[in-house]
């Protein structure tokens, strides 16, 4: 499974136990850096036709095989001539053509078996994940948005970082950046509370800054994407290739939601989910009731009444608390989401 149909596996692999079987999760949460490889004469074909014949003349060492393979593409290291450690990231040969066909085949199998409910939108859902798939096989916008990260988060250097694009040696198929170390954030569950408080804090205020201070997000899920290193304290940011902005008009009105759900202001809510066509406002009460309350939900942990209060985050079944929520959307909703 590579493209498309791995990119669905993995985005499963993060659901609660509640939703996903244990045996299938972990059985896909492999997906996210142990898909197969390329065959090495693949990789070196690859770098002949991005570098010329003479490509190994750029560095100083290389691994051929790769030390991570996901959805589009593997991970080698390597050496520069000047000593510098880098991370190079092939795509694989053809995926780009092969994730139209990845999901035209995934709507017939659901259309066939019947079980998408129609108050989902998979038409709007499966030409969002066309977009972003084609954006992230495009490894010359996603080093720009490398560089735009990199530059926002040199305001905290304490907290997070973003490597450096090596752009001589980076193209629409190969990317090339400073090797960066860290463990992925899910793996660190046997470390002390202060680390997991460290780490869930800093994933709060990244997704927070990113909104409203960046205006710019990585919105690819996957835990791999954030290494924290242990002895800098900081979180190691990687694979900027579902990088979008979002306007300053949709963000003050999403803000307004949020502050909604944080003070319990059904009527807040409403009218600015109105705002963004999240509501049409030819709802029945039914679904604007699951709306609200699907918000609220989400706004649980800004709703603790004292500082010292914790609020935990473990046993919160957020995906469960919606799930049960889904049967009044998908019956009653009028207009997808707004993209």
């Amino acid at each position: 499974m590579r493209g498309a149909a791995l990119k669905i596996g993995q985005i499963l692999s993060t659901a609660e136990e509640s939703v996903m079987p244990p045996v299938i999760r972990d059985a896909m949460e492999k997906a996210r850096s142990e898909a197969d490889i390329m065959p090495i004469k693949q990789v070196v074909r690859n770098f002949e036709s991005t570098f010329g014949s003479e490509w190994q003349t750029n560095f100083k060492e290389i691994n051929l095989f790769p030390f991570a393979a996901a959805s589009i593409g593997q991970v080698h290291e390597a050496i520069l001539k000047d000593g510098r450690r880098v991370a190079l990231k092939m795509q694989y040969t053809g995926i780009s053509n092969s994730i139209d066909s990845d999901l035209d085949n995934f709507k017939l199998l659901i259309d066939m078996l019947g079980v998408f409910p129609r108050g989902l939108y998979l038409e709007e859902m499966i030409k969002v994940t066309r977009g972003e798939l084609h954006w992230e096989c495009d490894y010359i916008r996603e080093a720009a948005y490398q560089t735009k990260y990199r530059n926002a988060c040199s305001v905290s250097p304490d907290k997070y970082y973003a490597p450096e694009v090596i752009d001589v040696l980076s193209s629409r198929e190969i990317l090339c950046s400073e090797f960066v170390d860290g463990v992925e954030i899910d793996t660190l569950v046997n470390e002390s509370q202060e680390v997991r408080n460290r780490v869930g804090g800093l994933m709060l205020e990244l997704c927070f800054r990113e909104l409203f201070e960046w205006k710019v997000m990585q919105t690819d899920p996957n835990p791999a994407n954030y290494l924290y290193d242990l002895e800098t304290k900081r979180l190691n940011l990687l694979d900027f290739g579902a990088g979008r902005e979002f306007e300053e008009d949709f963000l003050d009105t999403y803000l307004e939601i949020i502050h909604g759900a944080y003070s319990s202001d059904k009527e807040k809510i409403v009218s600015n989910s109105h705002a963004l066509k999240f509501l049409t406002g030819e709802e029945n009460k039914e679904m604007v009731n699951a709306h609200c309350t699907g918000v609220m939900i989400v706004g649980e942990p800004f709703r603790t009444s004292h500082p010292d209060e914790l609020y935990h985050f473990g046993t919160s079944g957020f995906t469960e608390k919606v799930t049960k929520l889904l049967p009044t959307m998908s019956k009653h909703r009028l207009a997808p989401p707004p993209e």
